[in-house]
């Protein structure tokens, strides 16, 4: 690891936990978390997490963070106790204990990882920002640099944003080439386009796309970078080019309740209530202490489930950065039939419209604040609110176009995504869907990996074991040949007496022998083998990633024909573009 690398993240050792008792299921269980604690928070980008076995050489960078703990059973409950030390100042800087019965011990790891995996990330920056209060800003870290800026970011003022961005910027002169960096950047006008400088939205919202892309082109494994990305695609309304991004994020980090939150509401318009209300249910496990900061998210996804009551009683003590909370909250109340909170709060709305959107001394129009709302609204389908819209603003409004700006580049990208048994495969703007097949997984892998070469066997997943035989023995193999110059004479005889029939049909025969003999002897006259499974395995992966490639090209010729010139098989397979696509792959 460079100099660079090393001033841009957080390094933490975890070491396997302690089995304190002597149930048989302890010493599995045991292992089971520390592998998935390992894993889990291996995917915060931020963290460059070390395992046990790596702590032996003793060469290694020195730990910032170590986390221990231990496992005991006791009176069928199983207590797991879990400590975080910050090991330059030798102190325990977070400890906590987690139970639950041993009769479902694998949900019980299962529901403690995801707590235990969420909190540790949130103790460490807690941690680190009482620390970075104390420190000058020359002399902090490119991490250090992200994390104030990222906590700069959540004050949700203009003036923050900026000391944020100098923040980013600071990081991104220590390390170049520091994704979270970038992704910060984006996160600046992000918060720009969604929550303040509504005047500048199309810049703001440019700004957001391109830092973030800057951000995944340089790390594909940035989950934020991919959540901004997703979120912009959604506001322009290329809804499978979002999705396809919101689900990459979540398939990066599933910890991150920041991460997660935001997937949720933009699931929501997208339609994916029961996804959206499982997140948020999610986010609430994980961080129980701060349940309410994520009200106005489950208001939302409240209301557009139906569940008006509930919708209003997580509005009760209303705190969102969102301007239209007190318009669906308005809506909230039409449709328990209480008029009075109704108004009440449409007309705390248009206040809050037109001291924050407008800005202008003069009255707004229920219309025109309306039509706001549907422009920044980027529901698949349509809202719940369609009838409270027609009550406040008549039918007129109700058939309203959304206008909208676009700022993400003409030609759409290029992806597969997985979703259950289906793909969805989009090439040149066309967007195809097949049912899952095998071939499909073999193109994820080439196109994942352009000019690497795949042995078929790594393909096919599975190794070669069987014993191959061969052709036919020496016996055969003389009798063959026997039978070879006896022909040769027949056909000498046959041409002699200009007996052309004869000659057509000796001719035939002879051909036929040397093919045969020619695919079954190699070089040097080795006689080659049947049944050998590695040609097995070579002739069914080509099968495989041809037929699909064939279906693909009944449905979408471009992408078909453009995979039949790339695609390499055969022993070994490869993608070989003639020239530069980028893909975008997730799910697989």
């Amino acid at each position: 690891m460079d100099a660079n690398q090393r001033n841009s993240e957080i390094t933490i050792a975890i070491f396997p936990f302690e089995n304190l008792s002597e149930h048989n299921a302890m010493p599995v269980l045991c292992k089971s978390f520390y592998i998935d604690l390992v894993t889990e928070l291996s995917r915060f980008r931020q963290f460059h997490i070390k395992n046990y076995e790596s702590l032996q050489n003793q060469n290694e960078i020195p730990v910032d963070y170590s986390i221990k703990g231990s496992f005991r059973f006791q009176d069928g409950i199983v207590k797991i106790h879990a400590q975080l030390n910050d090991n330059p100042h030798n102190r325990v800087v977070w400890a906590d204990r987690y139970e639950g019965n041993k009769d479902s011990i694998f949900t019980i790891q299962e529901n403690l990882l995801k707590r235990v995996v969420s909190t540790l990330q949130l103790q460490v920056n807690h941690d680190l920002l009482i620390r970075l209060r104390k420190k000058p800003a020359v002399s902090l870290s490119a991490y250090e640099h992200w994390l104030s800026g990222t906590e700069e970011l959540k004050k949700g003022t203009l003036e923050s944003d900026e000391t944020a961005r100098f923040h980013f910027q600071q990081a991104l002169e220590i390390d170049p080439a520091y994704s979270l960096a970038y992704s910060g950047m984006s996160l600046t006008y992000f918060n720009e386009w969604s929550c303040q400088l509504w005047e500048r939205w199309d810049i703001s919202q440019q700004g957001a796309f391109d830092w973030a892309k800057k951000a995944f082109d340089l790390d594909e494994q940035n989950y934020i970078a991919a959540l901004v990305l997703g979120r912009v695609y959604l506001y322009e309304a290329q809804y499978e080019v979002a999705e396809l991004y919101l689900r990459k994020a979540l398939n990066l980090n599933p910890n991150d309740t920041d991460n997660l939150i935001q997937i949720a509401s933009c699931f929501v318009f997208l339609g994916y209530l029961d996804e959206a209300e499982e997140l948020y249910r999610n986010v609430l496990q994980r961080n129980p202490l701060h349940a309410s900061t994520y009200d106005y998210i489950g208001a939302f996804i409240a209301f557009e489930r139906g569940e008006f009551k509930k919708c209003i009683a997580l509005s009760a003590n209303n705190k969102s950065p969102w301007i239209d909370s007190t318009y669906i909250l308005a809506a909230a109340y039409f449709e328990v039939g209480d008029l009075e909170n109704m108004h009440k709060c449409w007309e705390k709305f248009l206040q809050d419209f037109q001291r924050k959107i407008v800005k202008r001394s003069d009255p707004v129009t229920s219309h025109e604040a309306l039509q706001w709302i549907i422009n920044i609204s980027p529901y698949k389908d349509n809202s719940r609110a369609q009838a409270f819209r027609q009550f406040i603003g008549g039918k007129e409004i109700t058939s309203s176009s959304r206008v909208f700006l676009k700022t993400t580049p003409a030609e759409p990208p290029n992806f597969f995504l997985r979703e259950g048994d289906l793909w969805q495969l989009s090439f040149d703007g066309k967007t195809i869907r097949l049912a899952d097949a095998k071939g499909l997984h073999d193109l994820v892998r080439l196109l994942g990996n352009p000019q690497k070469q795949f042995h078929c066997t790594e393909l096919m997943g599975s190794d070669v074991r069987m014993r191959p035989e061969p052709a036919f023995d020496e016996k055969a193999k003389r009798s063959y040949q026997k039978k070879i110059l006896e022909l040769q004479e027949e056909i000498r005889w046959a041409e002699g007496n200009n007996d052309f029939q004869r000659t057509t049909s000796l001719h035939k025969e002879y051909d036929d022998i040397v093919q045969h003999l020619t695919n079954s002897i190699g070089l040097g006259g080795r006689v080659r083998n049947t049944n050998d499974p590695l040609d097995k395995t070579r002739s069914a992966v080509t099968w495989r990633i041809r037929s699909v490639i064939q279906k693909i090209e009944k449905n979408n010729p471009a992408l078909g024909k453009h995979l039949a010139a790339s695609v390499r098989t055969g022993l070994f397979c490869s993608y070989n573009p003639e020239k530069v696509v980028s893909w975008i792959i997730a799910g697989d």
